[in-house]
């Protein structure tokens, strides 16, 4: 055949052969497109896709390499593909895997819709994702980003890792962060270990949450509720910290507003601050929590009253079959324990108002975590008991130490007793001003109290080392010190004084009343007044500048009254002036003393001239059963078995009376019924007899009056005999006239 004639042949065969090679090249092109994954952020809505089908194969497999190593890989059952190059794949089965070749994500699902240029799978039906860490998340609907690594859906979702699960509105696994984000409506759930027996499960519900895997953290917010059994809890946002290796739930920690409450019946509480952080132990028991800013912890029950509120609190829990029991509560900062009384009993004339207040306190609750059984409170401790009802009686008291450690009765939060240490103090405050009850305090090293469970006050307190008590303006001090409030009396013992603005008095003993102000010494009482002065002129001494001191058995002195009554073996005295009977008086107010039993006194002297015109001064002596002396008057007066000695000369009658100038010298006296007055060598007697210290001369009258000078041998006997002591001579007269005088001379031999 001529090579014209082939022309036609040759590009026929050129023509076929040309689009057998185009053909090819379209086929191949096609082919290294559907091996190629393309990896665009996952989308929401559904792609409009190609109708036109190109194949259908069935038991499909495709894989990817990359430097050697498999990246992807997808199978499924059936796969039709299309013409936009999308392929609709049935119960499909993919697998991503990590840099290092192994397994990361794996995804089952009854359809997908794989999307070769954006890279995109959509999922549908009984849709599955495990990655090799153990997470597994189902759903109904999920979108997977090849080339993000990223699963998301729009439609509830459940997911579980080991002991975690829970549930969402849509969410986010991002397989190579490891990372689960989950939109609204969460619920995760913290299993316990199956060993872990009564353990309960912790729920959290929250509005979105974000699960950090590699990290182990979960954070959730949006009105955050986490539950376990009869407990819950409440913040703005949650982070739940699990353990990296077991996945076990160690902490949960709340932020803003965070509230932690216990509903079981009987135990109602809450624990409220601006963060709480609260942890489980290898059970998932609830362990302890630390609430810090505004930290608050109270009572919700009603028969059980408390609140706790500091800048930072940590308590501890013991589990029980519906939760966990508080047992514990420690504070930082400044700390108020407040324990109110129950609602009903507020009126009630008992009802007290307890506050421990510290810079740092420790609260053991008692083993079913509803009454508290023990505090210990450190650094400028206060516990104040006020009485609810106001009273002209009542007090407030307020105990103050560096420490102070306080042990509750069993049911209401009521404090039983306390010890406190370091500068201890108490203060009993009146609360009305009106009473006109003075503010008291009791201070010493160590203070032991016990509070009645009836009155829920103070019923007696212990102080040891440097005891002091201060009333007003009296103050008292020993080594140990003890009050009684059914007595309200404070027991100084241990070298007791006591002392006010007039006086001091030591003793064996001492006992001061707080209600009436009064002071009883026992034992080698030995009282100083500062001066005369302060026993407002009461003691008939000479100096009113000088002190005056009294000794006694016994002392009892009334510090409002202003008066003081010593008893037994009684003396009192200035300089050479004394006083001693088996009861002394002395009334500073009314500005006298008396005496009874056994009266003895030097109080005054009497200026006599002696021979060669010179004067001396002779002290007076007496005795009697009773005496009494008026500041006013300046008067003393003897009553029973009275006698007087002066120098040589003696006075015995029923009653005497002695006027004394503002020396303390005599200046008159008068005594009466049954006088006898004797000198050396002169008797008198009468009914009365009137001495005058400035003429030295004694009146003596009676039915009839009596003078016998022994020395001249003379009785002289009237109504009214004058005796001059200084030169012995007698006056008699009878101004009357309606008695004889009789005078009888005896003849010496």
């Amino acid at each position: 055949m001529a090579l014209r004639d082939r022309v036609p042949f040759i590009v026929s065969t050129l023509s076929m052969v040309f689009l057998l090679g185009t053909i090819g090249v379209i086929v191949a092109t096609v082919i290294r497109r559907s091996r190629q994954v393309q990896t665009p952020p996952p989308v929401k809505a559904a792609a409009v896709l190609s109708g036109q089908i190109i194949s259908i194969t069935e038991g499909y497999r495709y894989t990817t390499t990359e430097k050697g190593k498999r990246k992807f890989q997808l199978v499924a059952a059936r796969d039709t593909s299309y013409a936009d190059g999308h392929h609709e794949l049935d119960h499909l089965d993919l697998t991503a895997y990590g840099a290092d070749g192994i397994e990361s994500l794996r995804i089952f699902a009854d359809r997908g819709v794989y999307q070769q240029e954006q890279g995109l799978v959509n999922l549908t039906g009984n849709v599955k994702v495990t990655n090799r860490e153990g997470l597994e998340v189902t759903t109904e609907t999920l979108v997977y980003n090849q080339r993000e690594d990223l699963a998301s859906s729009d439609v509830p979702i459940q997911f579980k890792r080991a002991t975690i699960s829970g549930s969402s509105t849509g969410g986010t696994f991002n397989a190579r962060l490891h990372t689960l984000a989950l939109q609204k409506d969460v619920q995760i759930v913290s299993a316990p270990p199956e060993k872990a027996k009564d353990a309960l499960p912790v729920v959290v519900r929250g509005g979105h949450a974000d699960f950090a895997e590699n990290d182990g953290i979960i954070r959730v917010t949006g009105d955050v509720q986490v539950t376990q059994g009869t407990q819950s809890a409440r913040g703005e946002t949650i982070t739940g910290v699990l353990d990296p290796k077991t996945r076990k739930l160690l902490r949960i920690e709340m932020r803003g507003q965070s509230v932690l409450r216990s509903d079981e019946a009987g135990k109602l509480s809450a624990i409220e601050a601006r963060d709480i952080d609260f942890y489980f132990d290898e059970n998932q028991f609830f362990k302890n929590a630390t609430a810090v800013g505004a930290a608050h912890a109270r009572s919700l029950q009603k028969e059980a009253p408390r609140d706790i509120t500091a800048e930072r609190l940590e308590a501890t829990f013991l589990p029980n079959k519906t939760g966990s029991d508080l047992q514990t509560v420690n504070s930082q900062g400044r700390t108020t324990l407040r324990i109110s009384p129950e609602p009903g009993a507020s009126k009630s004339p008992k009802a007290v108002e307890s506050v421990l207040e510290a810079d740092s306190l420790k609260v053991v609750f008692a083993k079913d975590g509803k009454f508290v059984a023990d505090a210990d409170a450190s650094g400028n401790v206060v516990l104040l008991l006020t009485p609810v009802v106001v009273t002209p009686t009542a007090d407030r008291k307020r105990v103050r130490a560096a420490r102070l450690k306080a042990h509750f009765y069993e049911t209401d939060n009521a404090v039983e007793s306390f010890l406190a240490e370091g500068g201890t103090i108490v203060e009993f405050e009146p609360l009305v001003p009106e009473s006109k009850r003075n503010r008291r305090t009791l201070a010493g090293s160590t203070m032991t109290g016990h509070v009645s469970k009836t009155t829920a006050d103070i019923s007696d307190l212990v102080v040891d080392g440097d005891a002091k008590m201060v009333d007003g303006k009296r103050q008292a001090m020993a080594a140990r010190a003890t009050y009684s409030a059914d007595t309200e009396t404070i027991a100084m013992r241990g070298k007791p004084v006591v002392w006010d603005e007039a006086a001091r008095t030591n003793a064996d003993e001492i006992d001061a009343n707080l209600q009436d102000q009064q002071s009883v010494a026992r034992g080698r009482v030995r009282t100083t007044y500062y001066s005369r002065q302060t026993t407002g002129g009461a003691v008939p001494f000479k100096k009113d500048k000088a002190p005056v001191f009294v000794t006694a058995d016994r002392g009892v002195i009334r510090h409002r009254e202003a008066v003081a009554r010593f008893t037994g073996d009684v003396r009192a005295w200035q300089d050479d002036n004394f006083v001693s009977a088996e009861t002394l008086e002395l009334d500073s107010s009314e500005r006298q003393m008396q005496a009874w039993t056994n009266v003895q006194s030097a109080l005054y002297s009497v200026e006599r001239q002696v021979e060669g015109g010179t004067k001396e001064v002779v002290p007076t002596f007496a005795s009697a059963d009773q005496m009494s002396y008026r500041d006013e008057t300046r008067t003393v007066h003897y009553e029973g078995k009275v006698k007087i000695r002066q120098g040589t000369d003696r006075i015995e009658a029923a009653v005497a009376d002695a006027f004394l100038d503002k020396e303390n010298k005599l200046t008159r006296m008068t005594a009466s019924r049954e006088v006898v007055l004797t000198q050396p060598q002169r008797r008198a007697s009468g009914d009365q007899i009137e001495y005058t210290a400035a003429n030295e001369t004694a009146v003596l009258t009676g039915n009839l009056a009596e003078v016998e000078d022994k020395e001249r041998g003379v009785s002289t006997k009237g109504a009214r005999l004058t005796m001059h002591l200084r030169d012995a001579r007698i006056e008699v007269n009878d101004e009357s006239g309606a008695k004889r005088v009789r005078t009888t001379h005896r003849i010496q031999r």
